[in-house]
C-alpha cells in the first residue's frame, strides 16, 4: 500500500476501515445496531424458511388426478414426416 501525502508529512489520518480489521471507532459506532440487525436477519431467515416449507408441503399434497395424460403422445407437424 502506497503511503499518502498526509502520511508522509507525519499527519495521522484515521479511518473506520483498516487493512484487515475494523477500527475501534467503527466497532463503537456499530455496537447499538448489532442486536437489532441480528434479530432482523434471523426474522428474515425464519420467514423465508417458513414460506419455503409451506410451498413444499402444499405442492407435495397435489396428486395431479385432474391432469389428463394422453395414451399416445401428440405429434407435431414437424414429426409427421
Amino acid at each position: 500500500m502506497k503511503p499518502t501525502i498526509a502520511a508522509m508529512a507525519g499527519m495521522r489520518h484515521d479511518s473506520y476501515y483498516r487493512e484487515n480489521r475494523h477500527s475501534p471507532a467503527l466497532i463503537r459506532a456499530r455496537r447499538p445496531y448489532i442486536v437489532k440487525n441480528a434479530l432482523m436477519g434471523l426474522g428474515f431467515c425464519i420467514l423465508t424458511g417458513g414460506i419455503y416449507a409451506y410451498t413444499i408441503s402444499v405442492v407435495g399434497q397435489d396428486d395431479f388426478a385432474d391432469v389428463k395424460v394422453p395414451d399416445v403422445p401428440i405429434k407435431s407437424p414437424a414429426q409427421k414426416n
